[in-house]
């Protein structure tokens, strides 16, 4: 008897502190309130307004961490107005960001479960530094990678042959992915086949696609060998946007991106659009009308990076780079639709 009246007792205090004290946790921790992580978010974006080119700044990380706020992923934050770095915990410790398939992003977004972002004043605008942000292949892209027999060959590095090497090599496993298509769809992830038939499935864009040099089985090659990426930064000037990033050796995929180069043959799939080709900026044009926020996301990620940095190319698009960042559901000032939707890390 007197056991159960302590237990009872055990409660009933436990809900006492509860109603009295609802930022205590069973840990004697302090949770988040909704109201501080807004305070820290707005406080971040308020200093990025006054920047030169700092709106544009301003306009993605409130379209990122506010996407993260409302799908409750942020529990804890803190803003260092002084050092300019705000910091946050993820719940669960860490989370995914899925991008929806119309939109045709070949990679997902990865937090960890702390995440950092630094800004600094540059000599032409804006530089956000972020830690605990990766970017990793869609599901099941390592695994068909392998299956379509891709991995039973390797390509020489770029640095050590000719670019007419180089490409004669990957072509090959292009027209093996072309193949693989035609011959064995059924056994291609259904996400990866939302991702395919854009091209695939569609008669004028798969022709288009023929004449500009089998660009479906590079399309697909792009996917399957996206690399998983840390990223560092984000620069925004009045060029545009461009980001650059680093190997993450701690994803799954990381031995077979780093045995078959994906970072540098992501870099040279990306040369059609940045115009570093005989078709000039004719691909840009085109995908910037047919597919806007995937053709900005490779922008993005590749003229930002050490190879194309020197040529001044033009970066992303800054609203468009928000709405890649903004959660699905939400609009932007100019009521562009959010492109990505949060879900807790699971646990393995």
């Amino acid at each position: 008897m007197r056991l159960r009246l302590t237990r009872r007792c055990l409660g009933q205090l436990v809900l006492v502190l509860f109603v009295v004290c609802p930022g205590i946790s069973f840990l004697g921790l302090r949770r988040e309130s909704k109201t501080a992580t807004i305070e820290t978010i707005d406080a971040l974006v308020a200093d990025l307004e006054t920047m030169p080119q700092g709106d544009d700044a301003a306009l993605v990380v409130s379209a990122f961490l506010k996407g993260l706020q409302q799908s409750k992923l942020l529990t804890d934050s803190n803003y260092d107005s002084k050092r300019h770095v705000a910091k946050f915990r993820i719940a669960g410790g860490g989370a995914v960001g899925d991008f929806l398939p119309e939109f045709r992003i070949w990679l997902r977004i990865l937090l960890g479960p702390k995440l950092q972002i630094s800004w600094e004043k540059t000599r032409v605008g804006v530089r956000l530094r972020f830690s605990g942000l990766h970017f990793a292949p869609l599901n099941g892209a390592d695994e068909l990678y392998v299956k379509a027999g891709l991995d039973s060959f390797t390509c020489a590095s770029i640095k050590s042959v000719s670019q007419e090497e180089f490409y004669q090599c990957h072509l090959k496993k292009a027209l093996m992915l072309e193949d693989f298509w035609k011959n064995n769809r059924s056994s291609i992830p259904k996400n990866l086949q939302q991702q395919f038939s854009f091209i695939g499935d569609n008669a004028v864009i798969a022709h288009l696609a023929e004449q500009l040099g089998h660009g479906f089985g590079w399309s697909m090659l792009l996917v399957l060998s996206a690399p998983p990426s840390n990223v560092d930064i984000l620069d925004f000037t009045d060029n545009g946007v461009k980001g650059s990033s680093s190997h993450d050796r701690s994803q799954a995929g990381a031995k077979l991106s780093q045995k078959h180069g994906f970072k540098d043959l992501s870099l040279n799939i990306a040369r059609p659009l940045v115009g570093d080709t005989r078709f000039g900026g004719i691909v840009r044009s085109v995908g910037d009308r047919i597919v806007p926020v995937a053709c900005n996301f490779g922008i993005l990620c590749s003229v930002g990076e050490p190879r194309w940095r020197s040529r001044n190319i033009r970066g992303a698009d800054a609203k468009v780079v928000a709405s890649m960042f903004r959660r699905n559901g939400d609009k932007g000032p100019n009521h562009e639709v959010g492109c990505v939707t949060w879900t807790r890390k699971r646990r393995r």
